[in-house]
């Protein structure tokens, strides 16, 4: 077994012969110190299905490996010479856990010291011809060295990119898994060079780099503009590693961001991210323990994010259940590292926006000059739940109804549907406070509706990308009432549709009207945590409880009045509490 300080390479022996492909691949092992000042290249690829493997000779045995590796390791034998790499599959005994979990450790470091990374995207689809190709790695070339039409390709037209853009659109996004996959992530950010490899075709890293950069800053162009698709679905993907690369991405970010890849083993999903940070940076996840269960893996690292962050921001994002792939049994504060797509819980008239709840959680202030008390705050991995400070504020006495697809076999809410519904709270609210007229606990009934238009905003204004521009102004509101009334898009569209892809319409007993998570229920309660910038929703717990401190943790939320620390003013002393 090797230990941490050992890492396996793999000499790819050279084929010796004229025809490449026909000489059966034969490679030799060492095991070596590591770090190491011996130079290997590492390959990056997509394993393929075990059910489809061949046999080649490693050390003199028939070894099993993926088709799509047997292919790679064709591709990049040298005819005369031996090749030394890294590749997982063969220099990881994956039947050793505890192997397993010290090289994945290692794997960060691994893929850094790599003289280069050949990203292979697989052999060229059956149904593209090589010079297609080919111009389509030309047409990159292009865009990478900034030329205009006019300075050598007058002969561009949307016929003659057909091929080429078909042939690119079968290596992007949407057609080719590699970008799809969690442990590319590190494999394509951490080496100081990397070429792509697509059958006999290559490609420096470096030149699609280059193009990602160029293709944003393009003045549009009819051509281009026909097959922006197929270059999005490309470029977008770079550029995401060059924010990554460039170190503009904390862990929270980069585990949200990247969270839609998939990992053939659910425990990647948070393997595959940890040699992109600093060791120490996640400490608990950092022995990439293969004994864990998904839900106790994804609750230590969401721990790790609050610590790392010395926020609470990684409880206040959505927490998605059931849905098909949500990890059984992960703790309701937890970050669901196992849900591929978020898309697939709501969308608002075909958008899921998703990344609101990660741009917006700074604009409020809920806890004041609170913050979180260290020494109460920990992690209980056998029972999976936090322990931390809190205030109850108040209990929430009306919820939603929660928005609903108006579209069947959908879980999509038109833009009319929306407005129906903005309309219904407005009704329940309307009747609530006109009934609680004698209501003592409620100041002032009539201000109600200036916290129900605040509210439906975020009191903020999103732009397009879902960015705050600044708090919501009292032309925003009004053209918020707008859009209910007409159902026509407006300026506030993105901040309205965000708000309510994540939340219902709440009333607290004390009169507080805001938004909570969609599965909030009467009876649930509104709590500031210290370090908390939001409002939480939190349920007492029911039947076996541990203490009568526990609490089912439901979401963050907006409610108007008291989302810049007014509450902490009147709020209950902080007390130990336990999420779960």
């Amino acid at each position: 077994m090797l230990s941490k300080t050992e890492i396996r390479i793999l000499d790819l022996l050279p084929s010796l012969g004229s025809n490449n492909s026909d000489v059966p691949i034969q490679c030799q092992t060492r095991v070596i110190p590591f770090p190491t000042n011996i130079g290997f290249e590492t390959i990056s690829y997509v394993w393929g299905t075990a059910q489809d493997f061949v046999y080649i000779s490693v050390d003199g045995v028939d070894v099993p490996i993926t088709t799509n590796l047997a292919a790679v390791l064709k591709r990049i034998r040298l005819s005369s010479d031996i090749r030394t790499i890294w590749v997982d599959q063969l220099c990881i005994n994956q039947q050793d856990e505890q192997e397993k979990a010290n090289q994945v450790s290692l794997m960060g470091r691994i893929y850094s010291m790599t003289s280069q990374c050949l990203i292979w995207l697989g052999e060229i689809g059956h149904d593209i011809s090589l010079s297609d190709a080919q111009s389509g790695l030309d047409f990159i070339y292009f865009i990478s060295e900034g030329k205009q039409k006019q300075e050598g390709a007058s002969e561009l037209s949307v016929e003659a990119l057909h091929g080429p853009m078909q042939a690119l659109d079968s290596i992007g996004l949407k057609n080719n898994p590699w970008w799809t996959r969690m442990w590319t992530l590190q494999e394509a950010i951490l080496p100081p060079k990397a070429c792509v490899l697509w059958g006999q075709l290559s490609i420096q890293w470096e030149i699609l780099v280059s193009a990602a950069s160029r293709w944003i800053s393009l003045p549009y162009d009819p051509i281009i503009n026909t097959y922006d698709d197929t270059l999005f679905n490309i470029f977008t993907q770079v550029i995401g590693f060059v924010f990554a690369k460039e170190n503009r991405q904390g862990p929270l970010d980069t585990a949200f961001r990247w969270s839609f890849r998939k990992a053939s083993n659910p425990l990647d999903k948070v393997y595959g991210l940890i040699g992109l940070f600093p060791a120490g940076t996640l400490p608990r996840v950092r022995t990439c323990d293969y004994g864990l269960s998904r839900a106790t893996l994804y609750a230590m690292f969401t721990a790790d994010l609050i610590e790392y962050h010395q926020s609470l921001h990684p409880i206040a994002l959505r927490c998605l259940r059931n849905l098909p792939e949500s990890t059984p049994e992960i703790p309701r504060w937890a970050l669901d590292m196992g849900v591929s797509h978020p898309q697939f819980a709501m969308t608002l008239d075909g958008n899921d926006y998703a990344w609101y709840l990660m741009n917006t959680y700074d604009c409020y202030n809920a806890c004041g000059a609170t913050t979180i008390d260290w020494s109460r705050f920990r992690y209980d991995q056998t029972l999976n739940t936090l322990e931390l400070t809190g205030c109850m504020l108040d209990s929430i006495i009306v919820a939603g109804p929660r928005p609903c697809s108006d579209e069947p076999g959908t879980c999509n809410v038109s833009r009319a549907g929306v407005a129906r519904i903005i309309q219904d709270w407005y009704q329940i609210a309307e009747e609530f406070y006109q009934s609680q007229l004698r209501n003592e606990l409620i100041d002032d009934k009539n201000l109600w509706p200036e916290s129900f238009w605040k509210g439906l905003l975020g009191n903020i204004k999103l732009d397009p990308e879902l960015f705050p521009e600044g708090p919501a102004t009292s032309e925003d509101i009004a053209l918020a009432k707008e859009f209910v009334q007409t159902g026509s898009r407006n300026d506030t569209y993105y901040s309205i549709f965000a708000n309510l892809a994540h939340r219902q319409m709440v009333i607290t007993k004390m009169g507080l009207l805001g938004f909570g998570p969609h599965h909030a229920e009467v009876g649930d309660q509104v709590w500031i945590l210290p370090g908390g910038k939001m409002p939480f929703v939190l349920r007492p717990s029911e039947g076996q409880s541990l203490s009568n401190n526990e609490l089912l943790f439901i979401g963050s939320s907006y409610i108007d009045g008291i989302m810049e620390g007014e509450a902490m003013e009147f709020v209950n002393p902080a007390t130990d509490i336990v999420l779960r």
